[in-house]
């Protein structure tokens, strides 16, 4: 919008604005960054035991409960090494009741005077042996049953599957990520932070799905101490509230982050501020329409823009440029930019 002055028939010196807050009413500026949204706690899952993928349950987007299962890997060998270990057991056992039963005789020779005392603590250490043998056979068998359970990968928490590593047919080390789930519960937004801007931990800032009408509140949970070493950023995650907090995992998410400090944060054009001397002020159109001397008071001081904390509220027009030839009172017209310039 441009002003021209109605009694004189002129055209106002400068056009008029409509002074804008960026982010949350009561702050200053704001840098608009774009991140992704994710869970707040992910977890990577992979097997215990190496193996061969066989079958995968899950797609990537699957909701998925705890002790749902999610994979499975080929369990041949683990069977044949279950059937091992339990043969162990088996020859261990007979060792360990022979080994009792020959401590039982030896005792009795001994009481009877027809063995030595070192012969029958032979036959005693040789019992002791097998009860040890016997108990590690068992434990083995055990673990083997163990490694076989563990072919079946199931979710821990209920979630999310937010990416799929493995496929059927692949061959997998233990301890290798072959999914990786989102935890049911409060909902991030990672964005990458540069160096010029460090809000505390708990600052506010407000978060919009991207090219989309959800919107929230977006509250700052974890703020890394290490920059990326190739883009000198550092991670930032947002916890997402609002509508903000339902868009779907995997999203671009805006999040509006305030920087430079919490001075109110009404912008107006630097060149619509003035100064006679009696301090700062501002022209805004006032009823009739006809102009009005402003006062108001100078947060901070940009290169295009003033940032003021008292004295003009969002969404007044001020005249933006000349305000030096204007003077209070005088009667004005608005007209469109195209009209003025004509």
């Amino acid at each position: 919008m441009a002003l021209q002055a109605g009694g004189a028939g002129r055209p106002a010196p400068g056009g008029a604005h409509r002074p804008d807050r960026e982010g949350r009413a009561g702050r200053g500026p704001a840098q608009i960054l774009h991140g992704r949204r994710r869970g707040e706690v992910q977890s990577n899952l992979g097997f215990r035991v190496p193996g061969k993928i066989v079958e995968r349950f899950v797609d990537t987007g699957a909701s998925v409960k705890a002790g749902q299962s999610l994979m499975r890997i080929d369990r041949t060998d683990l069977d044949l090494t279950i059937t091992s270990r339990e043969r162990a057991v088996a020859s261990a056992d007979a060792v360990q009741k022979q080994a009792a039963a020959d401590e039982i005789r030896y005792r009795e020779l001994r009481k009877a005077g027809w063995s030595t005392q070192q012969r029958y603590e032979q036959a005693k250490a040789a019992l002791d042996t097998a009860n040890a043998q016997l108990e590690a056979a068992k434990a083995q068998a055990q673990m083997s049953r163990n490694e076989s359970a563990y072919s079946l990968l199931k979710a821990d928490e209920d979630g999310v599957v937010v990416e799929t590593l493995g496929e059927p047919g692949q061959v997998v080390s233990a301890g290798q990520v072959v999914l990786r789930i989102a935890r049911s519960g409060s909902r991030e937004a990672s964005i990458s932070l540069p160096e010029s801007v460090r809000p505390q931990l708990g600052a506010e800032a407000q978060a919009s799905l991207y090219g989309g009408e959800l919107k929230g509140t977006a509250t700052l949970r974890q703020l890394s101490d290490a920059a990326d070493p190739r883009t000198r950023t550092y991670e930032a995650r947002y916890v997402l509230g609002g509508d903000a907090a339902s868009a779907p995992l995997g999203a671009t998410v805006t999040v509006s982050v305030p920087i430079g400090g919490a001075a109110t944060g009404t912008r107006v054009p630097l060149a619509a501020l003035n100064d006679d001397g009696s301090g700062a002020f501002v022209w805004t159109v006032a009823d009739g329409p006809k102009l009005e001397r402003r006062p108001v008071r100078v947060a901070r001081l940009g290169a295009d823009f003033a940032t003021l904390d008292e004295g003009l509220a969002t969404g007044e027009t001020v005249v933006a440029t000349g305000g030096r030839f204007l003077r209070e009172g005088e009667e004005i017209r608005v007209a469109e930019n195209k009209a003025a310039m004509q």
